[in-house]
């Protein structure tokens, strides 16, 4: 892993949403020390369809450890027919923190889920 949008990046963490949220049910949990949030924002309409799923990590500093925020976003399209997906795609951006602290935290958490 050596960045936050790159393709293991997004594989890594989508294994950790799935065993962080069992049935990806709950909206705010936490996970090996991280706050982890999660927000869907929505349209239906006739002719398109979107939604919006952001994802926030946050690890409280401690201990001589800075803290650190990442936001994960996905964003889904449809058209007329929803059961069809027609576009996704997905960014993060670390808001607060190195990106090497987030992703030393991914390899542990892995490690142990």
């Amino acid at each position: 892993m050596q960045s936050l949008n790159s393709r293991s990046f997004f594989a890594r963490w989508q294994a950790l949403h799935a065993a962080s949220n069992p049935g990806l049910l709950k909206d705010r949990w936490q996970f090996d020390g991280v706050i982890w949030t999660k927000e869907r924002h929505n349209f239906w309409g006739e002719r398109y369809s979107f939604q919006l799923e952001v994802h926030r990590l946050e690890q409280a500093a401690g201990t001589g450890k800075p803290g650190w925020t990442l936001l994960v976003v996905i964003e889904r399209w449809w058209g007329p027919d929803r059961d069809k997906s027609i576009r996704e795609s997905h960014w993060c951006r670390a808001l607060k923190g190195k990106a090497e602290r987030i992703l030393a935290w991914m390899k542990k958490a892995e490690a142990g889920a």
